[in-house]
Parts: C-alpha cells; sequence; structure tokens
C-alpha cells in the first residue's frame, strides 16, 4: 500500500496497487473469449476456496446477492427461520418480508449468541425446511459456529442458506455444508466494490415469476455470463483472491486480531468482540467516544462510524477486511496501545 492511512472500515475496503491497477485497465467485452476465460478462473477459484459446487457474480453490492438468495429461498418447500441479532440479520428479515417468504424469526437483542438447542427445538416443534442467517453480524462482530449450524440443519434436512459478507475472505471458512452463501467483491475479498458473490451446492430453481436480473437460473443456463459485467471489477477480483486467500496472509491478521482484541478489551471497549473476530464494534461511554474516534484518526486509521446504526448508538468499528502488510498491523497496534494516554478513560460502565 502507498499510502500511510490504513484502511479498517467495513467497507469499501484497503486494496494492493496491482487490484487498482487492474481496475484502470481497458475494459474488455463480456462476451469475448478472454472474459469468459476470467471468468471461469476467477469463479473456479472460489469454489476450490470455500468448497462449494458453484460460484456466480453479479454485477451490484451484498444486497442484491442476498436478493437472489431469497429467490432460491422462495422455490423451497415449507417454512424457514431466520436469525437475527444485529442490524444484518433484521435487514435479512425486511428483504425476506418483500419476498414474501412464510418463516420464523429467532431475534435476539444486539449482540447476544444464538443457542444451538433452541435453534434445534424450533426446527423440530416446527418442521422448518430451510434456515438464514448472517455467519457474522456486521454490526457488533457476533459469529455464529457454522459446522455446529450446518451439522444441526444437515440432521433435520434442513437446507441452510447464510450471509457471509464479513466472513468470505476474512479467515479460513468451509462452506461445503451451506445451501447458498453470499458475499461481496468489496469486502473481506479486499477487492473493488461492484460485485455481488453467490456460491451455491443447490441447483438454482426454475422460476416463472421472478425478475430475471434475480434469477440464478437463468445466470446457470447463460454460463454465467448472462448480462454486462464489467471486466475490470472480475480482474481486480481475480488478483485481489490470489493475494488474500493465503495462509500466510489469514495467519498475520488473525495473530494481530488476538492483539487488537487484548488491547481494546483490556479498556473494555469491545463487549461483543472476541480473539478472532474480525469487527471489532467499539462501544465506549459518551463521554469519550468523540476523543476516541478522533485519536484513531490522528493516527491515520480509517474507521466506520458514519452508518445509521453506528450514529444512532455513538459507536465506531475497525475490521480486518482489507490486505495488510505487518508494518500497516504494527502501525494500528501501536495506535490501539496508547488510547490510555490520549483519550480520557472513566470509569463509567458500558451496558452490554
Amino acid at each position: 500500500m502507498i499510502s500511510k492511512h490504513v484502511n479498517l472500515s467495513t467497507g469499501p475496503v484497503g486494496i494492493t496497487s496491482q487490484v487498482q491497477n487492474a481496475f484502470q485497465e481497458p475494459p474488455v467485452s463480456h462476451r469475448s473469449i478472454e472474459f469468459r476465460n476470467l471468468y471461469e478462473e476467477t469463479t473456479a477459484l472460489l469454489c476450490n476456496s470455500f468448497g462449494v459446487r458453484e460460484t456466480y457474480l453479479l454485477t451490484g453490492s451484498g444486497t442484491l446477492a442476498n436478493d437472489v438468495m431469497l429467490q432460491e429461498i422462495k422455490c423451497q418447500k415449507g417454512n424457514g427461520l431466520i436469525l437475527s441479532n444485529g442490524e444484518f440479520g433484521d435487514r435479512l428479515i425486511m428483504q425476506a418480508n418483500r419476498v414474501g417468504l412464510d418463516f420464523l424469526t429467532y431475534r435476539l437483542e444486539w449482540g447476544k449468541p444464538f443457542r444451538i438447542d433452541v435453534i434445534e427445538d424450533l426446527l423440530v416443534d416446527h418442521s422448518l425446511e430451510w434456515l438464514l442467517c448472517c455467519h457474522c453480524e456486521t454490526s457488533t462482530g457476533i459469529v455464529v459456529d457454522m459446522n455446529r449450524l450446518t451439522a444441526l440443519a444437515a440432521k433435520y434436512q434442513c437446507l441452510c442458506f447464510v450471509d457471509c459478507m464479513s466472513t468470505v475472505g476474512t479467515m479460513p471458512i468451509d462452506l461445503s455444508g451451506v445451501a447458498m452463501a453470499t458475499a461481496s467483491s468489496g469486502k473481506g475479498l479486499a477487492s473493488i466494490p461492484g460485485l455481488a458473490v453467490v456460491m451455491s451446492n443447490i441447483e438454482p430453481a426454475i422460476k416463472i415469476s421472478c425478475p430475471i436480473y434475480l434469477d440464478l437460473h437463468h445466470y446457470k443456463t447463460s454460463g454465467g455470463i448472462p448480462f454486462t459485467i464489467p471486466s475490470n471489477l472480475v480482474k481486480a477480483l481475480n488478483i485481489s483472491i490470489k493475494q488474500k486467500l493465503t495462509s500466510e496472509q489469514f495467519q498475520l491478521i488473525a495473530d494481530y486480531r488476538r492483539i487488537f482484541f487484548d488491547r481494546l478489551d483490556g479498556l473494555s471497549l469491545v463487549p461483543y468482540s472476541n480473539k478472532s473476530t474480525s469487527v471489532f464494534t467499539i462501544v465506549s461511554p459518551s463521554s469519550m467516544a468523540s476523543q476516541l474516534m478522533h485519536h484513531l484518526k490522528d493516527c491515520q486509521l480509517e474507521i466506520s462510524y458514519e452508518s445509521d446504526y453506528l450514529k444512532k448508538r455513538g459507536w465506531c468499528q475497525i475490521a480486518t477486511f482489507g490486505y495488510y502488510t505487518e508494518e500497516q498491523l504494527r502501525q494500528v497496534s501501536e495506535a490501539l496501545s496508547h488510547i490510555n494516554s490520549s483519550v480520557t478513560i472513566h470509569s463509567e460502565k458500558i451496558l452490554t
């Protein structure tokens, strides 16, 4: 990275010069052999990295990916269950209502972890056919145990659909047990925003009344490229996947996440986090919130604080979604270690 600033926002995230250069190349036609080869290589990389049968790239945001996934859920028989303990679980519920799905909700206060026994009881008592959740609830950083969830779903022959916006690319994950998962190019995959990613282990359903732009079956029968997909976005994603999805990058970030957690938890600032979370939601007393954000900015850290749900609560977030060098992560660690001396810490208790 050229800039001294370290991007710790939840998106758009920090990218490398190679990814930036790919975005600036002359575009090629989405109907060309060159583009098809690039598209197929990129989707194959994602399939191999996350253990899924098919990957589709659509021009749009992560919200589009979730709308496409919800269209597939609509074609499933029976009722389902949606889990929510934060802003983005609530958004899934809102989107599902707009699609007209029949479902129950297991809804908790923000940051409160789901109980697997409660989920099991709901699946059994209501004979549910599918469940939907966020792997990582970005608003708090709470992560669902994917292995336990998919094992439970398999036990009761329930299809598991997962929003993985904040975990694909941020940590090694196995999606072989899910029916479908969604991601975005502009988050953990550390590329330019603009590509919605849908990864699937089921065949897309044939639909008769779905908008064609949301019809994954139409994408499948068109070789994945029914409409214009910007070649620059796919090239940038191709490069970022090869840089980001490596054991070295995962390990480097995991090591520093533990350091970040210890720094912040020592000041009781991250009530929802743990050593492996990829999003640290900083919940500070109102008397120090402004000072804290100014300190992080003065240390040239780009953080998230402008989303409505953050502004409403006076929270801010740092996330390890982008591509990082060890020098950058040391800079973050140093900045966090000086919070105590730069910010007036009060004994006021933080309610969780």
